[in-house]
């Protein structure tokens, strides 16, 4: 996560940090209906595509251990900071670039 200042005005609001339990995710609406997987660990907040590349499974509703999030319907385990496969090498989930500023988070455009 890249931290900003001055942001501009037009940037996407996603949400508040403080709307992502500790160890937990979120999932939010991007623009022109891209559903984004907010995580938050270690009060740091990471954000990937919430489309597995394997099949479509909702990343944000998978179970997150170790800072990795594994996919509810196949099994398929990411990196929630950078979207790395761990079982299926090459297919990465895609990392949303977000930025924070006072506790409120930006999608990066």
């Amino acid at each position: 996560m890249t931290i900003k200042k001055n942001i501009n005005q037009d940037c996407t609001k996603l949400g508040l940090v403080s709307d992502i339990p500790e160890g937990k995710s979120i999932i939010v609406e991007g623009p022109e209906g891209l559903q984004i997987a907010l995580f938050k660990l270690n009060g740091e907040v990471f954000a990937l595509d919430n489309a597995c590349p394997h099949m479509g499974g909702p990343l944000g509703e998978g179970c997150i251990e170790h800072g990795a999030v594994t996919c509810p319907w196949h099994g398929w385990q990411f990196d929630i900071q950078t979207g790395y496969c761990e079982n299926m090498p090459g297919e990465n989930a895609r990392k949303i670039p977000i930025h924070v500023e006072d506790g409120v988070i930006y999608l990066v455009d």
